[in-house]
C-alpha cells in the first residue's frame, strides 16, 4: 500500500480534477460518504447514535459537512459547529448544502455541550496543516480529547502533522481515522500514529496511475506472503542457504544464539556460528541446531589476529551476519572493519558492529551490505543526535543512498530503505523492547537473504515477521521474551502463508 506525503497526495488531488476532469465536489462528496460508511462498518446502527461535527474553513471541514449532510436523517441528533472566519468555496457549497438540508448550527462552542453527544467527528484541519496551532482551536482540541466520546477524524486528526506524525502543540485524540486514497506518512510515525487510532483507507476516485511514481510503501501482509520463498519437496539444506554469524563475546553468550536459531526457524538450510570460546559452548551444549565454531581470542573479544580466519571459514556461506554482543571496544572496532572492507560476500552488520562501524567502509564494499540499527546506533554511526535520526525516514533514505546499503532503521515504526524505495512497518507490540529481540531479526534477515531474497526483500519481510509474531503472543505483551518470539516465528509463517 502507498504511503504519500501532504504535497504529494495534493498534487494527486490537482491531477484528479484539472487533467481527468473529475469535479473537486465530487471527491468532496465520496470522501464525506466513505467516511459515514467507516463509521457505520465501527458503529453498527447509526440511528443510536448522537453526532457533533466540529468543521474548519479548509476543504477539510467541507469533508465535514458532508459527513453532516449525510447523517441526518440516519443519526439520532446531528450537530455542526464552524470554526473559523473564511471558507473555501468547496468547504462554503457543502456548509450552505447542510443548512439548507436542514442541518443544525450551534453558534458558540462551549464544552459542556460534548456530553450529549457519543461520536465526535474532527473536521477542524487537513493535511495541510503548516503551523502549530493556537488559539481557540487549542481549547476546542483540549475538549474533544477530554470527553468520553468516540471520536472520528477526517483524513488525519487536527494538530497531526501529515509529514512527520509530529504533534503541532496539540492534536485530537482519535478512536478512528478515514483518509483518502493513500495513508499519509504522519499515520504511520509516532505520536501521530497513536492519535490516529485505527486507520481506514478510502478510494474516493484517484486514478491509481498516479500513484505509481510513490516510492513509500506500508508493508502489507499480501506483500510479505508473496515474498516467501517457495519450498520445493525436492530439496535438501543447500536449497535453503548457509548462514555465517559472527557474534558473542566474553560478556554476552546468548546474542549468538538468537541470532542463529533466528535464521532457522524462517528457514535457512545451514547456520554457523562463530563465537569465541569458551562462550560457544552455550551454543553446542544447548542448541544441537546450530554448528558453533569456537574461536580463539585474546580476553574473549574478536580482534585483528581473527580476520583470516573469520573470511577463511566465510568462503562456503552465502551471507554473513555479524555484531550481535560483540563487544565496543578498539580490538573489535579493528576486527570488524578489516573484515567487512575484505568481505567477499553479502553482510548483514547489526548492534555492536553498527556501533564500532566506520560507514566509509560501506561505500567500500563491492556486495550488499544491510544495516539495522536503533536510533541511538544509528546517531552514534551518523554524528547525529537521536531526536534527529528517530523517524526521520528522508536522512535514512540519504544515508542509505550515500552508503550504498539497505538502513533498517529500528523502532516501534521500523523504516526500512535503499534510498529509492521505503517501507514502513507497523506490526508489533511492547513485547519486543526486550534485549534478544535485535538478535533474532539479525538472523532472519541473513536468512531470507540466504534463501534468495534480494536485501530490501529480506529486510521487508523479515521486519514484518518479526512483528507479527509478537502478535501471536497469547499473554500480555508485558511478558514476552525472544525465546518466546522464536516459537512463534513459524506460527507467523504459517499465518502468512494460508
Amino acid at each position: 500500500m502507498k504511503v504519500t506525503t501532504s504535497q504529494e497526495m495534493k498534487k494527486i488531488d490537482e491531477i484528479t480534477i484539472k487533467d481527468f476532469g473529475v469535479d473537486s465536489r465530487i471527491l468532496m462528496e465520496r470522501a464525506g460518504l466513505s467516511a459515514v460508511l467507516a463509521m457505520e462498518e465501527e458503529l453498527g446502527n447509526l440511528s443510536e447514535h448522537k453526532f457533533l461535527v466540529f468543521c474548519g474553513g479548509g476543504n477539510n471541514g467541507g469533508d465535514g459537512f458532508v459527513v453532516a449532510r449525510n447523517l441526518l436523517g440516519i443519526a439520532k441528533e446531528v450537530s455542526a459547529v464552524f470554526l473559523g472566519r473564511r471558507k473555501t468555496p468547496d468547504c462554503e457549497y457543502n456548509y450552505n448544502l447542510y443548512v439548507k438540508f436542514g442541518g443544525k448550527l450551534l453558534e458558540q462552542f462551549d464544552e459542556s455541550i460534548l456530553g450529549e453527544y457519543d461520536v465526535i467527528v474532527d473536521a477542524i484541519f487537513g493535511t495541510g496543516l503548516k503551523g502549530e496551532i493556537t488559539g481557540e482551536y487549542v481549547k476546542v482540541i483540549e475538549s474533544i480529547n477530554r470527553s468520553n466520546a468516540y471520536v472520528v477524524s477526517i483524513d488525519i486528526p487536527s494538530g497531526v502533522s501529515a509529514d512527520s506524525g509530529k504533534v503541532m502543540g496539540v492534536a485530537v485524540r482519535a478512536d478512528l481515522t478515514v483518509t483518502f486514497g493513500a495513508p499519509k506518512i504522519g499515520h504511520l510515525l509516532f505520536p501521530g500514529r497513536e492519535h490516529t487510532g485505527k486507520l481506514k483507507v478510502a478510494n474516493i476516485g484517484h486514478p491509481s496511475s498516479l500513484f505509481d511514481s510513490i516510492k513509500r510503501r506500508v508493508i502489507t501482509k499480501e506483500y510479505v506472503s508473496s515474498l516467501l520463498p517457495n519450498r520445493p519437496k525436492d530439496s535438501h539444506k543447500g536449497t535453503y542457504g548457509k548462514v555465517l554469524i559472527i557474534a558473542g563475546s566474553k560478556f554476552y553468550s546468548g546474542a549468538p544464539v538468537l541470532s542463529g536459531m533466528g535464521a532457522l526457524k524462517v528457514g535457512a538450510g545451514l547456520v554457523t556460528l562463530l563465537t569465541p570460546f569458551p562462550q560457544n559452548l552455550v551454543a553446542t551444549s544447548n542448541f544441537p541446531e546450530l554448528i558453533s565454531v569456537p574461536i580463539e581470542t585474546d580476553e574473549g573479544f574478536f580482534g585483528k589476529r581473527n580476520v583470516e580466519e573469520c573470511l577463511k571459514l566465510s568462503e562456503k556461506v552465502d551471507v554473513v551476519a555479524i555484531g550481535p554482543g560483540l563487544g565496543n571496544n578498539e580490538q573489535t572496532k579493528e576486527f570488524v572493519n578489516d573484515f567487512l572492507k575484505r568481505l567477499e560476500k553479502p553482510a548483514v552488520v547489526d548492534a555492536d558492529g553498527i556501533n564500532v562501524l566506520d560507514p566509509s567502509i560501506l561505500v567500500e564494499r563491492t556486495h550488499p551490505t544491510v544495516i539495522t540499527p536503533h536510533p541511538g546506533e544509528m546517531a552514534r554511526l551518523s554524528k547525529r543526535s537521536v531526536e534527529n535520526i528517530k523517524y526521520n525516514y528522508a536522512f535514512a533514505e540519504e544515508f542509505a543512498r550515500d552508503h550504498h546499503c539497505v538502513v533498517v532503521l529500528k523502532s516501534a515504526t521500523t523504516i526500512v530503505t535503499d534510498g529509492e524505495s521505503t517501507y514502513f512497518n507497523i506490526t508489533g507490540n511492547t513485547g519486543l523492547s526486550k534485549g534478544g529481540s535485535g538478535d533474532i531479526l539479525t538472523g532472519m534477515i541473513a536468512a531470507f537473504m540466504a534463501q534468495g531474497l534480494k536485501p530490501l526483500e529480506a529486510s521487508v519481510s523479515s521486519v514484518f515477521l518479526h512483528g507479527f509474531s509478537a502478535e501471536f503472543y497469547e499473554h500480555s505483551e508485558r511478558g514476552l521474551t525472544a525465546s518466546d518470539l522464536l516459537e512463534l516465528i513459524p506460527k507467523a509463517i504459517r499465518g502468512l502463508e494460508k
